[in-house]
Order: C-alpha cells, then sequence, then structure tokens
C-alpha cells in the first residue's frame, strides 16, 4: 500500500478552501473535508494506477462535490503519493 504525503501548500489550500465554504453555508466546510478525504483514499486504492500525468509528473483528480483538483505525484520505487495542492481548475492552470 502507499504512503500518503501531504506538503505543506496542500494542507494550507485544504483549510483555506474549508474556511470560505464554511464562510458561505454553515457544515459546508466539514463536507468539502469528507469529499477531499474519500477521493484520498480513491487515490490509495488505485495507485499507480489512478489519473494520468497532466503536467510534467502531477496527477489530477477532480473531487465530487466541489469544483476542485487534487493535484499528486506518485513515486512508485518509494510506494509514496505525494498531495501537492488543491486547485480550483480555472485558477491555477500549473502548481
Amino acid at each position: 500500500m502507499y504512503k500518503i504525503i501531504r506538503t505543506k501548500r496542500s494542507k494550507a489550500n485544504a483549510i483555506e478552501i474549508a474556511r470560505y465554504y464554511e464562510g458561505c453555508k454553515d457544515g459546508l466546510g466539514e463536507e468539502f473535508f469528507q469529499d477531499y478525504e474519500k477521493r484520498i483514499e480513491k487515490i490509495l486504492k488505485q495507485t499507480p494506477k489512478i489519473a494520468q500525468i497532466v503536467y510534467k509528473n502531477r496527477r489530477f483528480l477532480a473531487l465530487k462535490k466541489f469544483p476542485h483538483n487534487i493535484v499528486f505525484i506518485i513515486n512508485e520505487p518509494k510506494k509514496e503519493v505525494q498531495v501537492v495542492a488543491i486547485i480550483h481548475p480555472k485558477r491555477n492552470i500549473h502548481p
């Protein structure tokens, strides 16, 4: 099984996005985190087959309920998945 590594940037992205949604509606920030964690689980279950390389060595996986992508790198020799960022596809093209 692969190990997940979350960069400081990806952690900060998740917190910032959740705060934004929580400000829009109570409980929406928690829904964002739940959606994000479910997609992380999917990445771990389907690594290394999940998602094509989109930019350099980065792969993107869209969240189900929110308009954001998880940007990640798979390091097969180390059996690691590094979450690089969480981005809105219309705002950040290349993290």
